[in-house]
């Protein structure tokens, strides 16, 4: 075939869909990855001049009209042996992979339904994924160190032999999609009365319903009110939203702003959600009947199901080792990844376990989930611990889980070599995760300036972070098209550090600039006991199949889907498309309490103010991956999950005030004062003048250039005397052993 470019053309003419992925990798180079797939030569040439390495991927099912049973064989699964369950393999053509498996391409007239571990080790790829085709290579995992190359079986070849027909024995069951559920199915039904007459009684209804107030359950009123018009008075949606509207909307307090698009559309999602619910009585059973409003919010949340926060206790009635006993016990795909971290932990770290946790699911959800605020899943977590307590046990395990599930493109290099280097490798991955450990040396590193490839990762980090929903631009050239350019980066970041390191790389000023805000610090001040009856364990394959379907999800857009790449007027790639989560009312009610309770205590703690002020933005954000760690299909941000996030991070800021804010304030005042009296020991027995340690310390301004001397004197560590010049008086100044060098030697 020659080129990979020559591969890739060759494909393209029989009509197969391709796309670009990374040379080695199986990660797609391209924004939207299979959705970008073309068979337009004229696409595909640019694509392979700009990456001439690139290995190819082919958009399997309608697409290309060809469907794959990929058999894998993997230490812990061997699809050939889950194989011999079936009648013999039907020949086509094959591929063979780098591991051993093979790919086995068929037509279908009926597409079989694409389905991750349709049995042990064989998955089945229609609709939505994709394989790698040959001649490209991988550069293998723990699994197979040495990689290899896809290459076409002997004699079947898609040159050399025709395609089978799909067989029906390896067709999986069909499944609704995900975002179908039993009340998403249900049909606006038609009004049985002359829809004029409906109306009117519907709208004297609606006269007596409470109004919305802000503050005492109003989401719940809407929600009430909008459900007894469609299911009550069986109104379509339309004719519920123009009664609600004009005539309901007008009396609550504040009213929703119809005007702002994101008002509205929270508004009439309150009738979509009403017509989800479950209903009390018959359909339209008000339509002849005269009932009075009869609103009791306890009745309506139980009926519909909308369950409050899950623990009833207050809060200030837990012990903080039952609230931190709550929160290292999280629910869903994260509770199940962090009690096998746990189970396997030579020094068990729960917190820290917690924190890693969280950001490999973050970006295992990356621009796959957001919610109806346009949150995203991108956290920046620190794990704190004493020396050799156990902080790298977490992220080890991460990098195993990746290996097994085949998604180790979404993990980062375990090192800063520069914001350069980590910005190139956000545009070649937008989803990427960055296992730090040791960071609090890289932190002082930057503080001191030591190192100017390391000055700007801190300002790279922030800005990268807050443009998780938007396009990031990097920095200019006087070459443009060295500019970077990311639709919606979701890098998130776990990095380890000791305390006193940690601390030491921190200077005051960050508790304002908004750096720190956008960490979570998990904090474990303790080295627990080592498990000696504690062995590795193979990962489990629960785990490896949820972390495999969710890092090969694809979200498809709505409407159709053009085969060109997407580009937008500007010349930058479209952003991915995701499933918008919705947050429960309750849920929502508990994030807004938390955002004044944060609003609060920065009122309270003006040096935390900065602290605080993103605790609700990063609660949502943890909601939403509990959401989707609950559920594959339909995630939604229920009350539980938001009263989890919340107190997690209450309990993480807390902790942070408490344990590392005073080492903070307090440490960059001592490294200060050190740093001074390094300066006047230079100059030995001769002492040293006051304007060369300005002229040696120009970070510090007089007044505490000032302070620090008359701290060091008065603690005897530093002597001075009056120097009389012939035009200015200054003063020389000595460490203490140096000026009884001084004195000595004068005398």
């Amino acid at each position: 075939m020659g080129s990979l470019q020559d591969a890739a053309l060759y494909y393209a003419s029989l009509g197969w869909n391709i796309f670009p992925l990374a040379p080695g990798q199986k990660t797609p180079m391209t924004s939207h990855g299979i959705l970008d797939a073309t068979n337009d030569s004229g696409a595909i040439r640019e694509w392979w001049d700009k990456w001439p390495t690139a290995n190819i991927g082919l958009a399997c099912g309608d697409a290309s009209g060809v469907y794959v049973i990929d058999v894998d064989v993997r230490p812990t699964e061997d699809g050939f042996e889950s194989l011999k369950d079936f009648p013999p393999i039907p020949p086509t053509v094959t591929q063979n992979t780098p591991r051993g498996g093979v790919h086995y391409f068929y037509t279908a007239v009926t597409p079989p339904s694409s389905r991750n571990k349709f049995r042990k080790g064989v998955d089945i790829r229609s609709n939505g994924f994709y394989v790698v085709l040959a001649p490209s290579t991988w550069v293998g995992d723990q699994t197979c160190p040495l990689g290899g190359k896809y290459e076409w079986s002997p004699d079947a070849a898609p040159w050399q032999r025709g395609y089978a027909d799909y067989p029906e024995f390896m067709r999986p069951a069909t499944r609704a999609p995900w975002a179908m559920s039993p009340q998403a199915e249900r049909q606006e039904p038609q009004p049985k009365q002359e829809s004029a007459e409906v109306l009117i009684r519907a709208s004297k209804y609606l006269a007596a319903c409470d109004p919305a107030v802000q503050g005492s359950y109003g989401h719940a009123k809407l929600l009430y009110a909008a459900s007894r018009l469609v299911h009550g008075f069986l109104l379509s949606d339309e004719q519920a939203y123009s009664l609600l509207s004009q005539e309901y909307n007008p009396r609550c307090s504040p009213p929703w702003n119809l005007g702002d698009p994101k008002d509205e559309k929270d508004f009439r999602r309150k009738i979509t959600e009403a017509r989800k619910l479950p209903c009390d009585h018959p359909d339209g059973w008000l339509i002849n009947e005269n009932v009075t409003y009869d609103f009791d919010l306890d009745k309506f949340l139980a009926n519909h199901q909308i369950k409050k926060p899950a623990v009833e206790v207050k809060r200030e009635e837990l012990s903080q080792d039952q609230e931190f006993q709550f929160l290292v016990s999280p629910t869903g795909l994260l509770g199940e990844l962090c009690s096998w971290i746990n189970a396997t932990a030579m020094r068990e770290q729960p917190f820290l376990t917690l924190g890693c946790a969280l950001t490999f699911l973050g970006v295992l959800f990356g621009r796959k989930l957001k919610d109806e605020l346009g949150s995203r899943t991108n956290l920046y977590c620190m794990g704190i611990a004493p020396s050799s307590a156990g902080k790298n046990h977490a992220p080890f395990q991460i990098r195993r889980l990746a290996s097994e599930a085949g998604c180790t493109a979404l993990l980062g290099g375990d090192d800063i070599a520069s914001d350069t280097a980590i910005e190139d490798r956000v545009s070649r991955q937008p989803a990427t995760l960055f296992l730090w450990d040791e960071f609090g040396h890289k932190l002082v590193q930057i503080k001191s300036g030591a190192d100017h490839h390391l000055a700007q990762v801190v300002s790279l980090l922030m800005k990268i972070y807050s443009s998780a929903g938007s396009v990031y631009l990097g920095r200019e050239y006087a070459d443009n098209d060295k500019q970077r350019v990311i639709t919606q980066p979701c890098c998130c970041v776990y990095a380890t550090s000791t305390k006193e390191r940690f601390t030491s790389g921190i200077a005051p000023i960050e508790l304002q600039d908004g750096w720190l805000s956008r960490c979570l610090v998990f904090h474990s001040p303790d080295k627990q006991p080592k498990q000696r009856g504690r062995k590795e364990k193979d990962v489990p394959l629960r785990l490896i199949e949820r972390v495999e379907e969710w890092s090969k999800r694809v979200v498809q857009p709505e409407g159709p889907i053009s085969t060109k790449t997407y580009v937008t007027k500007d010349g930058h790639s479209q952003p991915p498309t995701q499933i918008v989560v919705p947050t429960d009312i309750e849920a929502e009610m508990t994030f807004r309490a938390f955002d004044d309770e944060c609003t609060e205590f920065g009122k309270r703690y003006p040096i935390l103010d900065c602290l605080w002020s993103k605790g609700e933005e990063n609660a949502r954000r943890i909601g939403l991956i509990c959401a989707g760690s609950e559920s594959y299909d339909s995630p939604v941000i229920s009350a539980a999950n938001a009263d989890y996030a919340c107190r997690l991070v209450r309990y993480i800021l807390l902790d942070f005030g408490k344990v590392m804010v005073p080492e903070i304030t307090v440490g960059m005042v001592d490294t200060q004062k050190r740093k001074v009296l390094k300066i006047i020991e230079k100059f030995g027995k001769e002492g040293c003048e006051k304007s060369a340690i300005t002229k040696a310390s120009p970070e510090l301004n007089r007044r505490d250039r000032d302070n620090i001397l008359a701290d060091l004197q008065e603690s005897g560590e530093v002597a001075f005397e009056k120097v009389d010049k012939t035009k200015s008086v200054t003063y020389r100044f000595w460490t203490a052993e140096n000026y009884v060098k001084f004195i000595s030697e004068k005398t």
